[in-house]
């Protein structure tokens, strides 16, 4: 089964309409949306691939013992 997101294009509260509110920093495409006759907002809708400039390790070759942190 496959599942779908479903798109913000009335006010769950009032069935109002809603505005774009913030925009992804990365592709500028909306993340949030505003209800223009109630103000409330939705909620955030994150782009995790916008913000994944590279892909991070999971687990260093370098043993637990090596990579301990001297704090002064």
């Amino acid at each position: 089964m496959e599942i779908t997101k479903m798109p913000d294009e009335s006010c769950r509260n009032c069935g109002g309409c809603l505005k774009k509110c913030t925009i992804c920093a990365e592709c500028r495409a909306p993340v949030a949306f505003v209800c223009i006759q109630c103000g409330t907002r939705t909620n955030e809708q994150i782009h995790s691939l916008c913000f994944m400039g590279e892909i991070p390790q999971i687990e260093s070759t370098i043993p637990a013992f090596k990579r301990q942190v001297l704090a002064a």
